[in-house]
C-alpha cells in the first residue's frame, strides 16, 4: 500500500466505529475517501453496492466512481488466488452501478423508487432552475392579487408598509427558508413577547444607569459637567417619561452628553439602555406585524405547494425535503434502504445543512434526532464552508462530529498539507489564525497546516493606493497590474499562461482583467456558473431573433447589424439613416441601393420568413449558412470559444424544438426569461487553453489548484440587505415598524438578528479567502485598492475588507512583514505608464443622439397599446388575442355572407353599416347608404352584396325606439380616441378606440351609444368581452370631456334592435385594470389559454394547436 500519513492511515483503517476527519486544504482526503471504500471491499465488510458514497457534485461522484475502478482493477490484477480474481472481478461489476451519488440525486432516487409511498409519478423531473425561479415569481404574484380581491387583513396590514410588487418579491426570496420560518418555537410573535416582557427589568436598568452616571459627575471635565448638572435638574422629568414609556424624550434629553474622559463608559451604559428601551416600544407594533406575516406565509406555502404539485414543478430542495419526511414516516420504506447501506460515506459535510443531517441520521441508525448508528464517515472542512447563501450551515459540521464523539468514534485531523509551497502556508496560517481564532467551542477554528512541498518564493502582496482616482479608475488600474504580473511571471519562471489562474469574489468583475489581458496580447478563458446568456455571441442572436420575429424593433436590428455578422460600423449605420429619417431602421436597410445594405437585406428577409413558417433547427441552419458562422466567430479573438457557445446555443435550441415543440418565439421567449433571471448556465464546455490563463470565481475554484494564483479585488464591499425582513433559523423573524412619519424602524428582534447574519456572512467571507489562498502550489499574488487616507483610523476589526486585514496582519513593519513580498503603486501612476501599440487605434466615432434615440434598447416599464375590441377578442379567446396582438400573425376570416365567389366578411359589413350610421346624423338614409358605398374598393357584384345587406339592417334599426328617442339630441359620430387610461407600475396602457355615437343629454351627461351588427350576448365570456368595451369607452369619454359624467353607455344591436346597458361600472372598472396588470406581464402563450367553443369561427384556426384546422404548407 503507497505511504500514507498517521492521520490519513486511521481515517482509512477505522471500520468499527463512527469516524469524522478535518481535513485541511490540499491533506488529500479524495485520496483517503477512494482508499477508505476499497479498504471496506478488501477486508470483506461490505460489497461495492452495499457502501453509499455520497459526494457534493455530480463531477465529484463521477471522479471517486472512476478512482474506486481503478483502485479495484489494481487490486485484480495483483491478485494470485483465482478466488481472489473472482470477486475483485465481480466487484468491478458491481462498482458501475455503486451508489456513490450526491445527496439530491440519492433524494430522487428513492423517490421513484417507492411511488406509492411517496405520491409522486414516478417519472416526476426537477426543473431548470430558471424554470423554478420563473414559476415562483409567478405563483407569489398571483398569490397576491388573490389575497388583494379577497380583502385579506393580513395582506392589507401588510400592504401598508410593502407596495404589491415588493411584497411578492419578498415571499419569493423567503420561499426556501418557509419551512424553518413556520416551526419557529412559540410562533413569529414570540420573541418580540418575550423583549416586551422585559421592559420593566429595562426600566430599572435605564433608571439605574442614569443614577450612576450622575453621581459620577465630579469625575467629568468642566463642559461635561455642567451639561451633567442640567440633566440633574430634568432628573425627575426624565423618571417620570421613563415610567410612561416615552423613552424618545428621555434620550434626548441625554443626548448633548458626550461619551468622553472618565464618565465614556457611564454614558454609553445610559444611552444604549435608553436606546434598548426605545426599541422595546417598536416590539409591539413588530409582535403585531408578525402575526400578520405568520399567516400570510402559511396560506402562501400551501399555495406553492398546491400549484408545484399540480404543474409538477419539482426542485431538488422539494425532492430532498418529500424524501426525509418519506424515511421518517414510513418504517417499511427507512428499513429497507438501512438495511441495503453497511457504510455511510459522506464527502463535503461542511456544507450540509439540518435536513441532510436527519437524512444521514436515518441511514446510519435509523433515527433523525440522534446519530445511533456506527457506520458513519464523514469528511470535511470548515474552513473551506462557503455555501451558506445554499443553505449549508457550517454548524452541522460540529454538531456531527460531537455525536461522533459522544458515540465513541474518532474525530480525526488531517493538517498536513501536500498542495502549496512552505511561504504560502506560512501565510496562511498566520493569517487565518487571526481570523479565525482558535477558540475550541467555535463551529470554525484555526487549524495550522504543516506543508510538504518544495521552497518556492513568498506570496506577493500589492497595494495599489487609490488617492483621488474614481473606482473605474481603480479598476483599470487593477486589471492591468494582473496582466502586467502574469506576464513578468511568465517571463520570469516560464509558467504557461494556461498554469495561472485570476479567481474572484463575483464573475461580473472578470471583464477588466480580460480586457487587460488582451490588451497584453495574453489569451483569457472565463469559467463559471453562469454568463451564458450574456456572452457577445449569445446576445446577437437575441437581437436578429427579436428583429426577425418583429421587425419594428429598430434596437434589435441596429443591435445585430453591429454583431461581427454584418460589421455594419456606427457611421454606416448613421449614413443608412439619414436619407430617410421618417422611416424605421428596417425600412432603411431596405430602400437602400448600396452594397452591404442590399445583400443584407436580401439574407434578413429570407430568415424573416423562415422564422414566421419554418422550424427553430432550420432558421437557426439558415443564419449559419447565410452568415457564415462558424468563419466569422474564429476569425475572432477567442474565437473558439464564441464558436463553441454558438454550438452550445444551437443545441439548446434543437432540443428544445425536438422535446418540447418550441418555436423560434418559444425559443426567444425562454432566452429573455434566463437574461432577466440571471439564470445559472456555464459557457460551453471546451478543452483547457494551456495559452490562456483561467478566470472563474473563488466558489468555482473549490477542489481545484494551480500553479499560480491571483487574487483582486480584496476591497470588495458586502451586499447590504434589500428585503427589509431578518431571519435566522431558530431564532426568530425579524421585522420593520412605521413611525408616524412613515419611517420605518427596526425592532429589537430584526436589530439582534441582523447583527448575527453580519457576523455569519463576515465569517464566510473570511472562510472565502481560505479557500482561494490555498489554490496556489507555488505563487500567490494578493493585490488590494487602500481607499484609506492619510492619518485615518484604521478600520474595526470587526467591519475589516480582505485587504484591510491583510495590511493589518503583514504590515511591513509589524511582527508578520517579512511573509509577504510588500509592492505599493499609485493607481495614477499605473494609470500613466499604459503600454499603447494596439494596431489600428484611432479616435472613436461617436454615434449621434438622434440616431441612438431611434435605436437604442427599449426598457420597462413599458407601453401596452391596447383597443375595446382587442380585449373583446381577449375576452372570446385569449389565445386568439396572443396570436393577433402578441405574433402578429395573419388570420383567415371564415364568417361571411352571400353566396359564391361574391361572398364578404361579416366584419366589412359591419364596417360599412357603421359608417352609413355615421353619415345618418347629416344626410337621408339613402344619401348614406351610397355615399358609404361609393368608397368601397369592392366589385360591383361584392357592393350589390354590400348595399342588399346593409340596408336591411340600418332600415330596420332606423324605424325602432332605439334610434327614434336619441336621433334628435346633439351628438358627435365615430368619436377617435388614444388615451393612457391606466397609469401602473408595471407600465401603461394606452386605449384606441372610437365611440360610434357620443350624445349630449339634456342635463349635461354623456351617453354613449356602439352599434354591432352581430348577435346580442348571451351570459359569459362574450358579455364580458362587450361590458369591457363600454367601461373602456366611459372611461375615455370623461377624460376627452372633463367635467361632464357618462349617464349610462348602451350597446344597440342591429340584427334585431336590441340594447343592452352597462351595470355596475365601478366594479368593472376594477376588473379592467386588473386584467392590464396581467398583460402588462405576460408574454407567453400558455398564460393565454385556448376557449375551445369558437374554434370553428377563428382566425387562427389554421395554426392554434387546439384549433381543428392544419397549419398551411409552406413551399421552400
Amino acid at each position: 500500500m503507497a505511504s500514507f500519513t498517521p492521520q490519513q492511515q486511521e481515517a482509512i483503517s477505522t471500520l468499527d466505529r463512527n469516524v469524522s476527519v478535518s481535513a485541511g486544504a490540499g491533506s488529500g482526503k479524495t485520496r483517503v475517501l477512494v482508499e477508505r471504500f476499497l479498504k471496506i471491499l478488501q477486508e470483506r465488510k461490505a460489497t461495492a453496492q452495499e457502501i453509499l458514497a455520497i459526494t457534493f457534485t455530480r463531477k465529484a461522484a463521477r471522479e471517486m466512481r472512476e478512482r474506486v475502478q481503478k483502485g479495484i482493477l489494481d487490486r485484480l490484477g495483483a491478485a494470485a488466488e483465482p478466488e481472489e480474481k473472482a470477486y475483485w472481478q465481480e466487484q468491478l461489476q458491481l462498482a458501475d452501478r455503486a451508489p456513490i451519488t450526491t445527496i439530491d440525486s440519492f433524494c430522487s432516487q428513492v423517490l421513484r423508487e417507492n411511488p406509492v409511498e411517496a405520491g409522486l409519478d414516478p417519472n416526476f423531473a426537477v426543473k431548470e432552475e430558471y424554470q423554478i425561479r420563473a414559476f415562483r415569481e409567478e405563483t407569489a404574484q398571483a398569490f397576491v392579487q388573490k389575497e388583494i380581491q379577497q380583502q385579506d387583513g393580513d395582506l392589507a396590514a401588510l400592504l401598508d408598509l410593502y407596495p404589491a410588487d415588493r411584497l411578492a418579491r419578498i415571499l419569493v426570496a423567503l420561499i426556501d427558508d418557509l419551512p424553518e420560518i413556520l416551526a419557529l418555537p412559540g410562533g413569529l410573535a414570540a420573541p418580540y413577547e418575550v423583549s416586551l416582557g422585559g421592559e420593566e427589568a429595562g426600566k430599572i436598568e435605564a433608571e439605574g444607569a442614569l443614577d450612576a452616571l450622575l453621581e459620577s459627575r465630579d469625575l467629568a471635565g468642566p463642559k461635561s459637567r455642567a451639561k451633567l448638572d442640567a440633566l440633574a435638574d430634568q432628573r425627575e422629568a426624565i423618571h417620570q417619561w421613563i415610567a410612561a414609556g416615552e423613552y424618545s424624550k428621555a434620550s434626548a434629553a441625554l443626548k448633548p452628553v458626550s461619551a468622553t474622559g472618565k464618565i465614556k463608559d457611564l454614558v454609553k451604559e445610559a444611552k444604549e439602555a435608553l436606546a434598548r428601551l426605545e426599541t422595546l416600544s417598536l416590539d409591539g407594533a413588530g409582535a403585531e406585524q408578525a402575526r400578520h406575516w405568520e399567516n400570510l406565509l402559511g396560506r402562501f406555502r400551501q399555495a406553492l405547494l398546491d400549484a408545484a404539485e399540480s404543474r409538477e414543478i419539482y426542485s431538488f430542495g422539494y425532492l430532498s425535503g418529500r424524501a426525509v419526511e418519506l424515511l421518517e414516516k414510513r418504517p417499511n420504506v427507512l428499513f429497507r434502504y438501512k438495511s441495503r447501506f453497511r457504510y455511510l460515506m459522506v464527502d463535503e459535510f461542511q456544507d450540509t445543512n439540518e435536513e441532510q443531517k436527519r437524512l444521514v441520521y436515518l441511514l446510519s441508525g435509523g433515527s433523525s434526532r440522534s446519530l445511533q448508528g456506527r457506520n458513519l464517515f464523514v469528511v470535511g472542512d470548515a474552513k473551506q464552508s462557503i455555501y451558506r447563501f445554499r443553505g449549508a450551515d457550517v454548524s452541522v459540521f460540529r454538531q456531527v462530529r460531537d455525536a461522533i464523539g459522544e458515540t465513541g468514534g474518532d474525530n480525526i485531523v488531517m493538517d498536513d498539507n501536500f498542495r502549496s509551497a512552505p511561504e504560502i502556508i506560512e501565510a496562511c496560517n498566520t493569517l487565518f489564525d487571526d481570523l479565525l481564532g482558535t477558540d475550541s467551542r467555535s463551529d470554525v477554528t484555526a487549524q495550522p497546516l504543516h506543508p510538504h512541498q518544495p521552497s518556492s518564493r513568498k506570496p506577493v502582496f500589492a497595494v495599489l493606493k487609490k488617492g483621488e482616482c474614481t473606482l473605474e479608475e481603480c479598476q483599470q488600474a487593477e486589471g492591468r497590474y494582473v496582466a502586467q504580473a502574469i506576464r513578468q511571471l511568465r517571463e520570469d519562471t516560464g509558467l504557461p499562461y494556461g498554469q495561472m489562474a485570476i479567481l474572484l469574489p463575483a464573475i461580473h468583475l472578470s471583464r477588466q482583467y480580460e480586457e487587460a489581458l488582451t490588451a497584453l496580447g495574453i489569451k483569457s478563458q472565463v469559467s463559471d456558473g453562469k454568463g451564458f446568456y450574456e456572452r457577445q455571441e449569445v446576445v446577437d442572436w437575441i437581437s436578429l431573433l427579436t428583429f426577425l420575429l418583429n421587425p419594428r424593433k429598430d434596437w434589435a436590428l441596429a443591435g445585430f447589424l453591429r454583431s461581427p455578422y454584418a460589421g455594419i460600423s456606427d457611421r454606416q449605420l448613421t449614413d443608412l439613416l439619414k436619407p430617410w429619417p421618417e422611416l424605421s431602421l428596417w425600412e432603411s436597410l431596405r430602400q437602400s441601393l448600396e452594397e452591404p445594405f442590399v445583400t443584407l437585406s436580401r439574407k434578413l428577409e429570407a430568415l424573416h420568413r423562415t422564422a414566421l413558417f419554418q422550424s427553430l433547427p432550420e432558421l437557426m441552419d439558415d443564419f449559419q449558412e447565410a452568415f457564415a458562422v462558424e468563419p466569422t466567430l474564429l476569425a475572432q479573438r477567442g474565437g473558439r470559444e464564441k464558436l463553441a457557445n454558438f454550438r452550445k446555443l444551437r443545441a439548446l435550441g434543437v432540443k428544445g424544438a425536438m422535446e418540447e415543440g418550441d418555436t423560434a418565439r418559444d425559443f426567444l421567449d425562454r432566452l429573455n426569461l434566463m437574461r432577466r433571471l440571471s439564470a445559472r448556465e456555464s459557457a460551453a464546455n471546451q478543452e483547457a487553453d494551456p495559452e490562456a490563463v483561467q478566470i472563474m470565481t473563488i466558489h468555482k475554484s473549490k477542489g481545484l489548484e494551480f500553479p499560480a494564483v491571483f487574487l483582486p479585488d480584496l476591497s470588495k464591499k458586502n451586499h447590504n440587505d434589500t428585503l427589509g425582513i431578518q431571519f435566522l433559523p431558530g431564532q426568530g423573524f425579524g421585522v420593520r415598524v412605521p413611525d408616524a412619519q412613515g419611517n420605518l424602524l427596526e425592532t429589537s428582534v430584526y436589530t439582534r438578528l441582523k447583527g448575527e447574519k453580519a457576523r455569519l456572512e463576515r465569517a464566510e467571507k473570511q472562510r472565502q479567502l481560505y479557500v482561494a489562498m490555498t489554490r496556489a502550489e507555488k505563487y500567490l499574488y494578493l493585490i488590494n485598492v487602500d481607499e484609506s487616507k492619510e492619518g485615518s483610523r484604521p478600520p474595526d476589526p470587526d467591519k475589516e475588507k480582505w485587504g484591510q486585514s491583510l495590511q493589518r496582519v503583514f504590515a511591513p513593519e509589524g511582527p508578520h512583514g517579512d511573509q509577504m513580498d510588500w509592492e505599493e503603486l499609485d493607481v495614477a501612476e499605473i494609470l500613466e505608464n499604459q503600454e499603447t501599440g494596439q494596431p489600428g487605434a484611432g479616435e472613436a466615432f461617436v454615434l449621434d443622439p438622434a440616431v441612438y434615440d431611434r435605436v437604442r434598447p427599449v426598457t420597462v416599464p413599458r407601453d401596452l397599446e391596447l383597443s375595446a375590441s382587442a380585449l373583446l377578442e381577449y375576452d372570446t379567446c385569449p389565445r386568439s388575442f396572443y396570436y393577433h396582438y402578441f405574433r402578429h400573425m395573419p388570420g383567415i376570416d371564415p364568417e361571411t355572407v352571400g353566396e359564391g365567389s361574391h361572398r364578404i366578411s361579416a366584419i366589412d359589413l359591419g364596417t360599412y353599416v357603421h359608417r352609413v350610421l355615421e353619415l345618418l346624423q347629416e344626410e337621408p338614409e339613402e344619401e348614406a347608404l351610397a355615399e358609404a358605398l361609393e368608397v368601397l374598393d369592392r366589385t360591383g357584384a361584392e357592393k350589390k352584396v354590400f348595399a342588399r345587406e346593409g340596408r336591411k339592417l340600418v332600415e330596420q334599426y332606423c324605424a325602432s325606439p332605439l334610434y327614434q328617442e336619441l336621433k334628435d339630441l346633439p351628438a358627435q359620430a365615430e368619436r377617435d380616441f388614444a388615451l393612457p387610461l391606466f397609469q401602473l407600475e408595471q407600465g401603461r396602457a394606452v386605449f384606441q378606440g372610437s365611440v360610434d355615437r357620443l350624445v349630449t343629454l339634456p342635463d349635461g351627461r354623456l351617453g354613449i351609444v356602439d352599434y354591432k351588427t352581430g348577435h346580442p350576448p348571451a351570459d359569459g365570456e362574450e358579455k364580458q368581452g362587450y361590458t369591457r368595451q363600454l367601461t373602456i369607452y366611459a372611461l375615455a369619454a370623461e377624460i376627452l370631456y372633463p367635467g361632464q359624467k357618462v349617464a349610462w353607455a348602451r350597446l344597440h344591436f342591429l340584427q334585431d334592435c336590441s340594447s343592452w346597458e352597462l351595470k355596475d361600472r365601478e366594479q368593472e372598472e376594477e376588473k379592467l385594470k386588473a386584467l392590464v396588470e396581467n398583460l402588462l406581464i405576460w408574454d407567453k402563450e400558455e398564460q393565454f389559454p385556448a376557449r375551445k367553443e369558437g374554434c370553428q369561427w377563428c382566425p387562427y384556426r389554421y395554426f392554434c394547436p387546439e384549433g381543428t384546422g392544419e397549419p398551411p404548407a409552406v413551399d421552400r
